[in-house]
């Protein structure tokens, strides 16, 4: 991994993108120290982060830009604005902003900063509001469904949401009726969409049982 510097968080992310030859979003990296103003100047710190490159450049065989992509490239610029101003309203330091296209219908929003763990929240229950917030903002004004990346809060819940998928496949497979643990709010709707995809002949649902909430499996049969 290749040390960056600079006086903020999307900053030293943009430089290491430009060096790595690859976008924001592409980079796995971890943050050394958050940038921080000191006291009349004096302790001020510079952002430090260390990246490198997640997969390695793709060849673009069809990289001809049609307008389709010419506009959903404008509406990310556009979005990307648009967000700032709202973060800049909230009392969060979030200096990585990025929005970008994910698939033809989906756009990648990526936000990082000193206060990732609050935009967060305990379980991601902040984080679930902000992503729908974002969601109908974003289908409504541009017609894009979202993927909200914060720090990489998101990708740490697949993670533990495709190993517990493994853990527990066996379980299903031989019984006709299995409960999961309990499950926060982001990884009970994670695992949600991933047991309906690949038991679509199950019926699967979430359950709340007090302050407890689990997923239920059973057979049709």
């Amino acid at each position: 991994m290749k040390k960056f510097t600079a006086p903020t968080l999307q900053n030293a992310l943009i430089q290491a993108s430009e060096a790595l030859n690859c976008s924001v979003v592409d980079l796995e990296y971890e943050v050394l120290q958050h940038p921080s103003p000191g006291l009349l100047g004096i302790g001020k710190k510079q952002a430090v982060i260390i990246a490198n490159r997640k997969t390695p450049p793709k060849e673009s065989q069809n990289s001809k830009f049609t307008p389709e992509m010419v506009k959903v490239q404008e509406h990310c610029k556009i979005i990307q604005e648009e967000l700032r101003e709202l973060l800049a309203c909230m009392p969060y330091e979030i200096d990585a902003i990025e929005v970008t296209p994910y698939d033809h219908q989906t756009l990648f929003i990526f936000l990082d900063g000193e206060d990732s763990p609050l935009l967060i929240g305990e379980n991601g229950y902040r984080y679930r509001a902000f992503s729908y917030m974002l969601f109908y903002w974003v289908h409504f004004r541009y017609g894009y469904n979202i993927r909200l990346e914060v720090a990489r809060f998101l990708q740490m819940q697949e993670e533990m949401v495709d190993q517990y998928m493994r853990s527990i496949h066996p379980y299903i497979e031989h019984s006709k009726h299995f409960k999961t643990k309990k499950l926060n709010g982001t990884s009970a709707f994670l695992l949600l969409k991933r047991l309906r995809e690949k038991y679509p002949g199950k019926y699967i649902s979430i359950k709340q049982e007090e302050n407890e909430q689990y997923i239920l499996i059973r057979s049709f049969e």
